[in-house]
């Protein structure tokens, strides 16, 4: 098939959410499939910071309102093609989210762009549909619907809390009614889009279901309900690329699931870079909170006491600017035991990973279950709440150790995680521990059979729309 995708992000170059992971990683995974996949996205100082190389079309793309727009073809190492769409105006720094007056035009942009991409392309060889990556790309749906011949197009949400509310002006131009759902003053991008688009995916078949409650999700959830049908839940692989402790560059000391005794190597750098008491046989436990409304940093230093009542050590990784000052007077007072970084570059994520026997993800609902994936596949067990992608990622150990891929606690409290973490470290201490890591390092997380799924989505989509 050939397949455009419509992104804001795409990891490395232009990255601020897990989307531009599954974007980069999905897109080589079609491609692997022998797929013809075609990336559109605008052209950020990223790209040539990243060392791509792109040539500028002759003829540039008209838009409805006359606009020009100055075009740069490139293609990425995997394969797919990369459609590069100039305003130096609008994407000249770096951020790609941030300023919601701004984003709003920034995005009107990259749909109206997209939209002359397509028209230009049907006129001699059409794409078969348009993969429409969450808010930023969603209203494309809405304008693709008034093609003479319609794109199938599928969208995919990766986070149904961004909601893409913007001004009733640009969402008229947009194709959009201008109104709100109560929740939101404005109409919502992502609403518009998920009520017009061929297909709906989550990238969690427990948010999929989430999508149709409408006491936490309003209008989305009112306009999916009539079209329940359309909706998959399709959770993403990670790219073992990238993630892979048998070749990762990120740590010096690799290995695999048949043989996992340079964990311990791993554990030994971080407990001395940190600071923390050289004591290996202890059991590491990394916990990782990601910045936002629901990132459970209130659980955690709650918990935190609890937890180092154990013989355990903690490392906490705070991803963004995440305040923390109760653990910062318990790091004071348990300075060997526990160190707290912030970093949100990916390599200090995967080494922590490596050295970790525990990762408590103590986020209160998680749209993607990546970082549970990434733990798992590091040979670290996650600890985390049942609800959301969690409940795609983890499946909760029994006592005997002989199922499950990690510990669940069902409540956003701290005597709930801490209760897991508990759970884990018990089995820490169990003969069954390294058949438990095994088998979990041998999980299958790989990409191909979602990028199957979506691609049997695509077929679905086309076939509805008589194409």
């Amino acid at each position: 098939m050939d397949i455009l995708m419509v992104t804001a992000e795409l990891a490395p170059y232009a990255r601020a959410t897990r989307a531009g992971d599954v974007v980069a990683a999905l897109s080589k995974a079609l491609c692997q499939l022998e797929h013809r996949v075609t990336v559109a996205i605008p052209r950020y100082p990223g790209f040539e910071a990243g060392g791509l190389l792109a040539a500028r079309r002759l003829t540039p793309l008209k838009l409805a309102n006359g606009t020009e727009v100055t075009v740069l073809d490139s293609q990425l190492p995997t394969g797919a093609k990369l459609v590069l769409l100039d305003a130096p105006s609008l994407f000249e720094r770096a951020e790609i989210f941030g300023r919601p007056g701004e984003d709003a035009e920034r995005f009107e942009f990259l749909c109206e762009a997209s939209l002359a991409l397509a028209k230009q392309r049907g006129e001699r060889e059409p794409f078969d549909v348009v993969h429409l990556h969450d808010w930023p790309a969603a209203a494309l749906a809405v304008r693709l619907r008034t093609m003479g011949a319609p794109v199938p197009s599928v969208l995919t949400i990766h986070d149904p809390s961004r909601r893409g509310v913007v001004p009733k002006d640009v969402a008229t131009r947009l194709g959009i009614q201008a109104s709100d759902d109560g929740h939101h003053k404005g109409p919502s991008l992502l609403d518009a889009g998920a009520a017009a688009a061929s297909a709906v995916t989550s990238v969690s078949t427990a948010v999929a279901r989430d999508l149709l409650d409408t006491g936490r999700f309003g209008a989305l959830a009112q306009g999916l309900s009539a079209r329940s049908d359309f909706i998959a839940g399709i959770p993403s692989g990670i790219d073992y690329a990238i993630y892979n402790p048998a070749t990762d560059a990120a740590i010096r000391s690799r290995y695999d699931a048949e043989d996992a005794s340079n964990k311990g190597s791993a554990k030994t750098e971080l407990l001395r870079s940190r600071g923390l008491e050289l004591r290996t046989e202890r059991p590491l436990c990394v916990a990782i909170v990601e910045e936002g409304a629901d990132s459970g940093i209130d659980v955690l230093e709650r918990a935190a006491e609890s937890i180092l009542k154990n013989d355990v050590s903690v490392f906490v990784l705070l991803r963004g600017q995440i305040p923390y000052d109760r653990l910062d007077r318990l790091r004071s007072e348990l300075g060997d035991r526990l160190a707290v970084e912030q970093s949100s570059d990916e390599p200090t994520a995967r080494r922590a990973c490596a050295a970790a026997d525990l990762v408590a993800l103590p986020g209160k609902y998680e749209t993607t279950g990546t970082l549970a994936r990434i733990a798992q596949r590091y040979g670290a067990l996650p600890v985390a709440q049942a609800s959301g992608a969690h409940l795609d990622a983890i499946v909760d150990a029994d006592a005997a150790l002989d199922t499950g891929t990690g510990f669940l606690y069902e409540e956003p409290t701290a005597t709930a995680l801490a209760g897991a973490v508990s759970r884990g470290l018990a089995a820490y201490s169990s003969a069954r521990w390294p058949a438990l890591r095994r088998r979990v390092m041998r999980l299958d997380l790989a990409w191909d059979r979602p990028a199957r799924r979506y691609a049997q989505v695509y077929r679905q989509a086309k076939l509805a729309a008589g194409r």
